[in-house]
């Protein structure tokens, strides 16, 4: 998905509408950092794995990451 199409989904939605990415294991959390990243596809990838790895050399796409975590304080 590129960015254009992303924004085109989210004018779809109401402004309120909270934004989130799978957790960890299970559940969702809510969108605590975008940032830009370098990648590149690798077509061999295990299907465990990401479809787009780190890359720091010429042939690299810019991308950007949406990242979610938990921050509950509480540990068991």
């Amino acid at each position: 998905m590129t960015a254009k199409e992303l924004i085109q989904e989210l004018q779809k939605l109401s402004p309120d509408t909270i934004v989130v990415v799978r957790g960890y294991e299970d559940g969702y959390n809510e969108i605590s950092n975008i940032r830009q990243v370098k990648i590149k596809h690798d077509p061999n990838a295990e299907w465990f794995y990401g479809e787009y790895a780190d890359c720091n050399s010429g042939d690299a796409i810019n991308a950007v990451e949406l990242f979610g975590e938990n921050r509950n304080n509480d540990v068991i």
